[in-house]
Order: C-alpha cells, then structure tokens, then sequence
C-alpha cells in the first residue's frame, strides 16, 4: 500500500517536516499541494514534484486521488481544517501545536474520536531512537526517586522577524505557542505525568505576545519543575534542553528537540559521569515513518490527540497564569 500525502498550506515548515524525509520513507508518495493561491500551489507541486495543485483547501480533501494530509497552516487555522479533513476521511498529520487553544484540541479530538482515521499531532522529537534511551535512563532506576524536572527553547533575539506569523496573535502567536509547547511536552514527558501551573511570568514585545515565558510548575507525586521558552533570548545560539534531577542522580539533555542536529545525554550519578551521543537520523524521518505504519499496520503512536489537548491545557494555563488570555479561535 502506497500513502498519497497531500499538503493543506505550501508553507517553509512542509519542507523539513515532509519533504527532506520522504526519499527515505517508502510507502508515502506525495501526491498533491494545496495553497490559498493556485500558482503559488502550482510551484510548489512543481517543486516537490507532485502531480496535483489546488487553489483552495477544500478542492484537496475532496480529491479521491487523496489519502492523507499534512497540515502546515498557522496554529489558529488547525481546527477547522483538521476537522474539515476528518470528516473527508483523510488521515491527518497536524502541525504542533495542535490548536490555538485548549477548546479548538478538543474539538478536534472528538472530530478524531468519531473517525475512522489516524490524526497525529506533529511533536516530531517523540518518535527518534535517542529519546527511548533517554527514557530508559529515567525509568531504570539509577537517579533514584525524580525531584524535579526543567526544561527549556529559546531562540536569540532577532531571529524571527517581526513580521513572523509567530509575533502575530490571531494566528497564534507567541513563544509558549512555538516553543513552550515543546519545553512542556519535554517535562510531561519525562515525569510521564501532567503537571499543575504554579505561576508564570512573560515578556510581551508585542501587545499579548509572549516573547518569553517562564513557568514553575509541580506534580502530585511532589516533583517541581519549570519549563521556558524565549524568541528574545540573549546570546546567540538557539537551546533547547531537559535536566532531570533525581535524588541520586541527573541527567540533562542537550537538544532533545532535533538529535540528527546534536544531541547528549549526561548521566552524573556522583561517582561517575556518562555522556552518550545521538544518531543523525532525522525525527522527522522517523515522524513520518511512524504515521505509515499506524495507516497501514494500527501501530500505536504518542502524539495522539489526547496527549495534545493535555499539552494545550497546560500552555492554556501557562498563559493565564502570566495575566494573558489563551490564544483566540480563529
């Protein structure tokens, strides 16, 4: 069985999350652009070598020639055309966040719940090899009962022009929306549990954008936390990063986010210090294998859309704590 992708949006972000992996991956063709502007889908299918160019969203998912969808739209558009695509009967491949707000996940969720279609929310990072022997780490033991859990994305003033869709509230805009929700899954991911918003402050550049956000965070078991994210950051190097701290022991991990970029795992337990390095295979590649195979096989997956309106819930939260509103619907 060969997969016929289409792309909802021809936008910067299909290209390393669909088309850099796809040699690689058999099984998936892509098939079909779609764009508000058709010479824009036009040039698009041409040069990613798809047969099929729509000028609207719609024509695509009504296309037979269709299986399944990635949507690359901004954050605020992922409701309706989640939903719209579903209810088309196509497999959907959705762009983190999942929505612009807690409401919008749920609702495509239960859009999900009622079809008969996998729906995957894009949190590349899950599926690379490096992040199961990080969790073999934590889950073996040798930290000792977990304390607390931080994490961080920050990316240098500077860097995302002003003019970026990120700086733009409508269309859900701000730090904790790109960048944040990769620090919360991080620690979510880690503690293997949800936890609550103790407080939160952010910098706003940009009327009710967060150009950065801190958040301490807890958990029933007692672990304590924080998560950051920053499009303002000083220096000049882009970080992301998870620490672990155990009663015997932590780990921190430098980019988690993109290991094929490099990425560590230092293990110091006291009386040894461990460093092990990831492979350059691609999380996107691994992504997209990973949305093949529970097409085509049933193979269970993490970045379900449960797990994403969990994440939502918690960026929601975030935000209300730092005296800011959820991002809108659009």
């Amino acid at each position: 069985m060969t997969i016929r992708l289409g792309l909802i949006a021809a936008s910067r972000i299909a290209k390393g999350a669909i088309i850099d992996p796809l040699p690689d991956v058999d099984g998936v063709e892509l098939v079909a652009v779609a764009a508000r502007d058709h010479a824009r889908a036009r040039a698009a299918a041409d040069e990613w070598g798809a047969g099929l160019a729509f000028g609207c969203y719609e024509e695509l998912l009504a296309s037979d020639e269709v299986d399944a969808v990635y949507i690359g739209t901004p954050a605020s558009l992922h409701r309706e055309w989640a939903i719209a695509a579903i209810d088309a009967g196509k497999h959907v491949l959705c762009e983190k966040p999942l929505a612009a707000n807690a409401d919008d996940a749920r609702a495509i969720a239960a859009a999900a719940e009622r079809g008969d279609v996998v729906v995957m929310e894009a949190f590349h990072w899950r599926y690379h090899p490096f992040i199961d022997r990080i969790r073999t780490v934590i889950d073996g033991g040798e930290l000792g009962r977990i304390d607390r859990i931080d994490a961080a994305f920050d990316i240098p003033d500077g860097r995302i022009g002003r003019d970026d869709i990120r700086w733009d509230l409508a269309l859900g805009g701000g730090a904790t929306m790109d960048l944040g929700c990769y620090s919360i899954q991080f620690v979510r991911w880690a503690a293997g549990a949800d936890p609550e918003v103790v407080s939160a402050e952010a910098v706003c550049p940009v009327d009710e954008i967060d150009g950065s956000l801190t958040a301490e965070l807890r958990w029933p078991s007692g672990i304590t936390g924080s998560i950051q994210s920053s499009m303002i950051a000083a220096g000049d190097q882009v970080e992301a990063w998870l620490r672990v701290i155990g009663e015997q022991g932590r780990l921190i991990v430098t980019n988690p986010l993109a290991p094929q970029h490099g990425a560590t795992l230092v293990v110091d337990t006291g009386d040894r210090i461990r460093y092990e390095i990831a492979d350059s295979s691609t999380t996107y590649f691994h992504q997209l294998v990973a949305f093949r195979d529970a097409i085509v096989d049933g193979t269970s997956f993490p970045t379900t859309t449960a797990d994403g309106v969990r994440n939502m819930e918690i960026i929601d939260a975030c935000y209300r704590a730092a005296g800011l509103q959820p991002r809108p619907t659009a």
